[in-house]
């Protein structure tokens, strides 16, 4: 049974002269009563008042501040914190106008990957929307589709808030919080109207404060527990499907009904004894032939597959495969539509002795090494050897963060157990804003203590990395993420070769899909000022081995397979 929280009451604030200030003060007491810890904020004058109300009394010990000159780096670093610290939702503040457009991808990413996250942004008051007034326009609904809670709350008055505006807005942020964090969670948005003045006055200047008005009470919502098993009849030849955010559910079931578990590299379950590397290979062999003795009958799915399309396609969209969904969630993953059964959690009883020998056989077959002779000769890109050379120096303690890239695949075919955490975005599965996500990923475990005991690495390729280079941009007086960010520059999209646009004329694929960069990303990286080395991938074991603090990037390149645009060869990604 959940512990029930005490009663909570919000003080009513001293009035500062603004309306909007005052306002601002409630609702950071507020969410930070209700367990907000950090709030990500990117510069902007109709948000001054949020701004301004967190200088208020004690605020600055409850609330940590982060400020990024980008709105979308900002949004994605808050992102990274409410995903190491899901309990604790960040916030993250923009001004109005085109600044809210670029928290777009970080709220469609939280959406689809269930991390909650608390979106201010701040807006003209209603009687200048519509006008023509400067930086305004229609973004009270611009995340509509994406947020679990969205609100448009209008403008304090001017001069003070009144007792009902403040009563409004508590019980709106509650609702925010609770939809956020409850049983499905997500983005929520409010959006704050404030008129003039956006600053408080001069103390000397401020009204005197009214006879002690009572506290507004905080509305608690209490979640409800976990959801109640089902028992699904396992077939003997099934197999655990475990994508990105599966957790240890899925090794859990893997090995307790002894069956071959499929897991991406960042599903939270890649380890123990049921797991099968190299599974994509093997699977499209497998779903090849018919009559194959590992041909899986049936396919337990947690989490969100988004890796394989031998998995998605030839497992999971097979006629012959019952496919059974285990999730809580209302949008579920079924991406080839074959879902029979969805359930919230699952229970089967365990396999009797003779049944347990059969499954052991069934599933030491599925781990036999490849017996295909021409992979095993064939030697790995160096771009997979980089990457694993990263995997490898995951210990316990450490946080690995993935790119969408080829990397991610490379990890997925060739890559073993792993002793730490691995994130990612497979939400959505884009690029946008990898590095400040890493970032936020990493302020949140050095707030929590966690930062001394291991180390978050990111792994991206090139064109990840320079699509986030503002996540490099943290001003002097912003507290730095330990970060080590890891970069294989090929000078391009190697992904796109694995790929059936791999086909298309070389100079159509070099310059619409590799897209060479030519981008000296040490230089870059350093000009920002980042820490910044060149190695080949070989001296990759070393450099992470080696104790390091701050932010740091790291380069492997291999300079021959690096394009160059006079050869007249297509790059090889």
């Amino acid at each position: 049974m959940p512990a029930l929280p005490g009663p909570t009451t919000i003080p009513v604030p001293a009035p500062t002269g603004s309306g909007a200030v005052d306002a601002s003060v409630t609702l950071w007491r507020t969410l930070a009563a209700l367990g907000v810890r950090h709030v990500v904020a990117a510069p902007g004058s109709r948000s001054a008042p949020l701004v301004h109300a967190l200088h208020e009394g004690d605020l600055p010990e409850l609330l940590e501040a982060h400020v990024r000159i980008d709105e979308r780096a900002a949004a994605f670093t808050a992102l990274g914190l409410s995903r190491e610290d899901p309990a604790h939702p960040a916030a993250v503040l923009t001004t109005s106008g085109t600044a809210t457009a670029h928290l777009l991808a970080a709220v469609m990413e939280a959406h689809h990957s269930r991390v909650p996250l608390i979106v201010l942004t701040a807006d003209r008051p209603a009687e200048l929307r519509g006008t023509g007034a400067n930086q305004t326009t229609r973004q009270a609904d611009l995340y509509r589709d994406f947020t679990r809670l969205r609100a448009d709350l209008p403008a304090p008055t001017a001069d003070g808030a009144t007792a009902t505006e403040l009563r409004t807005l508590v019980s709106t942020a509650a609702r925010a919080v609770a939809a956020a964090t409850g049983e499905h969670p997500g983005p929520v948005h409010l959006n704050l109207g404030f008129r003039d003045p956006l600053a408080p006055a001069a103390p000397a200047q401020r009204p005197s404060p009214a006879a002690e008005a009572p506290g507004i009470v905080l509305t608690h919502r209490v979640p409800a527990g976990p959801p109640a098993p089902v028992a699904v009849p396992i077939d003997p030849s099934a197999c655990v499907v475990a994508g990105d955010g599966a957790g240890p559910a899925a090794r859990e079931l893997a090995e307790a009904q002894l069956l071959p578990l499929l897991a991406e590299p960042s599903s939270g379950a890649r380890c123990g004894s049921s797991l099968v590397p190299g599974y994509p290979a093997l699977l499209a062999r497998v779903m090849a032939d018919p009559a194959h003795p590992l041909r899986p009958r049936q396919a337990i799915v947690l989490g969100h597959p988004t890796l394989s399309r031998p998995v998605i396609g030839a497992l999971l969209g097979a006629a012959d495969v019952d496919v059974v969904v285990v999730d809580p969630h209302p949008d579920f993953a079924d991406a080839a539509r074959r879902a029979r059964l969805v359930v919230p959690a699952i229970t089967a009883p365990l396999p009797d002795a003779a049944e347990a020998a059969r499954r052991r056989e069934h599933l030491a077959a599925w781990q036999e090494p490849d017996p295909e002779p021409e992979s095993a000769a064939a030697p790995l890109p160096w771009q997979a050897r980089a990457a694993l050379a990263v995997w490898s120096a995951t210990g316990e303690q450490d946080v690995l963060v993935l790119g969408s890239s080829s990397l991610v695949r490379d990890l997925e075919q060739h890559a073993g157990p792993v002793a730490g955490t691995v994130l990612a975005n497979r939400g959505l599965a884009g690029i946008d804003g990898t590095t400040s996500f890493a970032g936020g990923v990493a302020l949140a475990r050095s707030a929590s203590g966690q930062g001394s005991t291991g180390r978050v690495r990111l792994l991206v390729g090139d064109l990840t990395a320079l699509h986030d280079l503002t996540g490099l941009v943290i001003g002097p007086e912003e507290r730095r993420p330990d970060l080590d960010v890891v970069v294989v520059d090929d000078d391009g999209g190697r992904i796109f070769g694995g790929l059936e646009h791999a086909s298309a004329p070389p100079a159509l694929l070099r310059r619409f899909f590799t897209t060479p960069h030519g981008t000296d990303l040490a230089a870059a990286a350093a000009a920002l000022g980042a820490e910044s080395r060149t190695l080949a991938p070989e001296e990759l074991p070393a450099a992470l081995a080696a104790p390091s603090c701050g932010l740091r990037v790291l380069i492997a390149q291999e300079m021959h397979s690096r394009f160059q645009p006079d050869s007249g060869e297509a790059p090889l990604h």
